[in-house]
């Protein structure tokens, strides 16, 4: 994702471009759950003004465009070529709610006033002054009652990560270009990794542009916890919580570190994880904040891959996602409202329709452990092939050029196979099985698995 920068990296991210790509974290409707969740009256996601501060080739703001048409967008990046790639995506799916402007984080333009305020990766990798004006941008343009979504890199995690920069940044002092700076850090890389370095081979791992735009950045700085929400408060910010709020369970804590101030248990929890990267979101200051209660939860919907372990009988039942996330109940209904949200997968159930206050909280629980996703908003999803499939028009466009693409819940799936990605461009609602078998010469039984593929991984439109 293009980073907002400062003037001098202007030509860097030019002649290295930073292919943006989706982040669940920063949808509207991730936001507005979670600021739902903890008290916020926010913004529906089908009606919001959303803000992206660096937003680069618009790989993250134009795909959520396309799903909240009634929704506005505007983003913001320094890169003239970034900006120029964002708005050839955005005429290629015909949208009107995308506004862009190539600008620097010091003399924006006058954007008006948004319900959701995004900076993704923009944060540690400025200049103190630019940071100042990166808060700033996001107090002075966040609505009342509305969300901003600042990700950083923090301690004490980040200093592992700094060593390896300095290293890098040392041993290429006197290199200029890019291309002999990325294929140097690579050389030292491997080298460190070979004697026996994990974070030489983590960073050894990214693609070209990460490691020229991030490891081997003129700025970046990793920051305590406390210190980011004191540098919030100085600009009128409070913290809320985090994108990721199973981020937040303080249940590994030992006692004496788990109660208390919020913001001095985050700041433990970083201690105790060794955590690296925050995704915070923050409030306007004096926003009451309030925890998450099951009372809450009745008015979403939910939504999780999660399966059963073994039969579903009397007694306890385990429930197991594809990272390893678990919950075990021998509460009926759970049980039940559990199995039905895992048949409906990908799309998302109303909570309503579900049984009891007990499936509330347990739902909540759940969401604490990463086990469902809760939201306020959902797309329309195809659960089944339809007779004429349609996978969106974004995804079409993207299988066309590329083998990655963004699928209806904002996720990013790679799709490696020439085969796949032709499949894919095809599905207009023009075709039925015949045409696509004819189109695509193979055997029957293998297009259907691989329609229902589509539609497991929230490609198909309804």
């Amino acid at each position: 994702m293009g980073r907002q920068v400062q003037q001098e990296a202007l030509t860097a991210y030019d002649r290295v471009p930073y292919p943006g790509h989706p982040f669940a974290q920063t949808h509207p409707d991730r936001l507005a759950t979670v600021a739902t969740l903890f008290g916020l009256n926010a913004a529906h996601p089908a009606s919001c003004r959303l803000l992206e501060l660096g937003c680069g080739d618009g790989g993250n703001l134009v795909p959520m465009a396309y799903a909240l048409r009634r929704s506005a967008f505007c983003g913001v990046d320094l890169s003239p070529r970034a900006i120029a790639h964002a708005a050839q995506l955005r005429d290629a799916l015909g949208l009107a709610n995308v506004e862009l402007h190539q600008a620097d984080l010091t003399s924006l333009p006058d954007l008006g006033t948004f319900d959701y305020v995004v900076a993704h990766g923009v944060y540690s990798w400025l200049a103190p002054a630019a940071r100042d004006a990166l808060l700033a941008a996001c107090r002075e343009h966040l609505a009342p009652g509305g969300v901003a979504y600042v990700s950083y890199d923090v301690m004490p995690g980040g200093h592992v990560r700094e060593i390896t920069r300095q290293i890098l940044r040392w041993h290429l002092r006197g290199v200029d270009d890019p291309g002999e700076r990325i294929a140097g850090a690579r050389r030292l890389l491997r080298a460190l990794a070979d004697s026996g370095s994990e974070q030489a081979a983590w960073a050894l791992e990214q693609g070209d542009p990460a490691l020229y735009h991030d490891e081997l950045a003129p700025h970046h700085e990793a920051i305590l916890f406390t210190d980011f929400v004191a540098h919030a408060r100085r600009h009128g910010l409070d913290f809320l919580a985090e994108a990721d709020v199973f981020e937040m369970q303080a249940s590994g804590l030992p006692a004496d570190y788990a109660g208390g101030d919020v913001i001095a248990r985050e700041q433990y929890l970083d201690f105790f994880k060794g955590r690296m990267f925050r995704q915070t979101l923050l409030c306007r200051e004096g926003a009451e904040r309030r925890e998450p209660s099951g009372a809450v939860v009745r008015g979403m919907l939910a939504s999780t891959p999660a399966r059963p372990v073994g039969e579903i009988g009397p007694g306890k039942t385990e429930f197991r996602g594809p990272r390893g996330a678990t919950i075990t109940t021998d509460h009926e209904a759970v049980k039940a409202a559990l199995v039905a949200l895992g048949h409906a997968w990908p799309s998302a159930v109303p909570v309503a329709e579900l049984d009891g206050d007990a499936v509330c909280e347990a739902l909540l629980r759940a969401y604490a452990v990463n086990l469902v996703q809760l939201h306020v908003w959902a797309p329309e999803i195809a659960t089944t092939p339809s007779e004429r499939p349609v996978a969106s028009a974004l995804a079409r466009l993207q299988a066309a050029t590329g083998p990655r693409i963004t699928n209806l819940r904002h996720g990013s799936i790679d799709v490696p196979d020439d085969l796949g990605r032709r499949l894919i461009t095809l599905l207009d609602g023009t075709r039925d099985r015949a045409a696509l078998l004819r189109e695509l010469d193979r055997p029957a039984d293998e297009l259907e698995r691989s329609l229902e593929g589509l539609a497991r991984i929230a490609v198909l439109e309804t």
